[in-house]
């Protein structure tokens, strides 16, 4: 794409403050998890600022719920499921994207591709999936056929629930449903079939019931680091939502991604790589800091160390110093964004404190102080310069940070050229500029 043409997206992580401790501050609306009503107020301010899409990540439980003392000063757990949210939030918005996380461990992919769909169709054309394969035993605990299996076993079921979906969106073609009352065939049936996969894990007759989408396919996103989650990602994603702390790890993380996405065969154009991006700001850089230290002051280490522990698989925290040197962890029990914690704090001989603190504030994400000068001049150069084709903006404290960035930062990229004034389009898929291409499947 050419470079004075090429616009930044923007995604806005949604849900409750991202910040640890966000949701202890006097600012934040704490409402988001019971009531509807701010959820509409914020799809449109979101979409008034011509944001690309909303993005709610979920997972099936709430986490740490056999560690009362944990679970009492973590946030959420009172979430709504989020596809019937989307499915509200479709009536109230017009052009804004609905996306939203479905894990491929623990569902039918049949349901998942008929649920995804079906909100497709009454958005007209506006959601996104977020693909992961759950990294939390606490999901796998609510379900009482299965067992929390290693992460290669977990990418290599995920793979195939991708395919079998593709297969079954595929199923029905434009026109299968001609509805003909004088000759009485309600379908036609050249533009619909079965797929009938026999795989792995997965044995799915097809076809799926219900009408094509109106983008060609819903958008397909990933969020994985791993090995296994790269592979995947180049492989279907349209959308990547990632974490990278330094410009450095992102560019790198995007020429890897685009890489590999060629090899499949794919245009790497059509792979939009989004940061998440925590923006706190301020009339002074001094003021900023400010603002993010006295949130810092917040954060419940019992809480941080249960999130870490996450990311740390047999590693066993409990019992650390929190004023030693983080521990030396071995590569084995690291996953995803663990490794950024991890090679941080060998690098910068940061304390297990120091390391809880940092990984609850921003979580491995791109953290951008300062004033309005400073946080778009930053964006740029991480958009301008290779890293990003744009951002997951996710607000240390909700809503005020999205209200923030919105009155303030959005028009500082407009007026740089950087970011929409109107949306190109209805649907998802045209704005983010991602053509429904063919996505190739793991295995023929």
């Amino acid at each position: 794409m050419n470079g004075a043409t090429r616009k930044m997206k923007l995604g806005a992580f949604c849900g409750g403050s991202y910040h640890q401790a966000g949701w202890r501050h006097p600012d934040a609306d704490n409402a988001f998890g019971q009531d509807f009503a701010p959820w509409v107020e914020l799809a449109h301010r979101l979409e008034a600022a011509k944001f690309d899409m909303m993005f709610i990540a979920d997972t099936a439980s709430p986490g740490d719920a056999e560690n009362p003392d944990v679970f009492r000063y973590s946030a959420g757990g009172d979430n709504f499921e989020p596809m019937t949210l989307l499915a509200a939030l479709s009536a109230h918005t017009t052009h804004l994207g609905l996306a939203a996380t479905i894990a491929t461990s623990y569902r039918p992919p049949y349901d998942a591709a008929r649920e995804i769909l079906s909100l497709d169709r009454i958005s007209g054309g506006r959601v996104g999936w977020n693909i992961v394969t759950g990294i939390s035993p606490d999901d796998a605990a609510q379900y009482a056929d299965q067992n929390f299996v290693p992460q290669e076993q977990r990418y290599a079921r995920g793979e195939e629930f991708v395919d079998v979906v593709l297969k079954l969106w595929d199923s029905v073609q434009p026109g299968a449903f001609p509805r003909d009352k004088e000759g009485g065939a309600y379908k036609d049936l050249d533009r619909i079939h079965l797929i009938r996969h026999a795989g792995e894990h997965y044995r799915v007759r097809g076809p799926l019931k219900g009408a094509p989408s109106p983008q060609g396919r819903p958008v397909l996103i990933q969020a994985g680091q791993s090995e296994e989650g790269r592979a995947m990602a180049s492989r279907v994603a349209e959308a990547i939502f990632t974490a990278q702390s330094t410009f450095e790890q992102a560019r790198a993380f995007r020429d890897d991604i685009r890489a590999r996405a060629v090899a499949w065969g794919r245009n790497p154009d059509h792979v939009k790589v989004m940061p998440g991006a925590l923006v706190v700001l301020g009339e002074t850089r001094e003021e900023a800091q400010a603002r993010w230290a006295e949130l810092d002051t917040r954060i419940d280490l019992r809480a941080a160390q249960a999130r870490l522990q996450l990311a740390l698989k047999a590693y066993d925290l409990s019992g650390h110093d929190l004023d030693a040197p983080f521990p030396d962890v071995p590569p084995e029990s690291v996953v995803s964004r663990g490794r950024h914690h991890v090679e941080a704090a060998k690098r910068e001989g940061l304390t297990l404190r120091q390391v809880l603190i940092r990984s609850s504030a921003s979580n491995a994400h791109f953290a951008v102080i300062g004033t309005v000068k400073d946080v778009a001049d930053e964006l740029a150069h991480w958009f301008e310069n290779g890293a990003c084709d744009g951002f997951n903006i996710m607000p240390a404290v909700n809503p005020t940070s999205f209200e923030e960035f919105i009155e303030k930062v959005v028009p500082e990229l407009q007026n740089r050229g950087l970011f929409r004034t109107e949306y190109e389009g209805t649907t998802l898929r045209d704005n983010l500029e991602a053509p429904n291409a063919p996505i190739p499947l793991s295995k023929a």
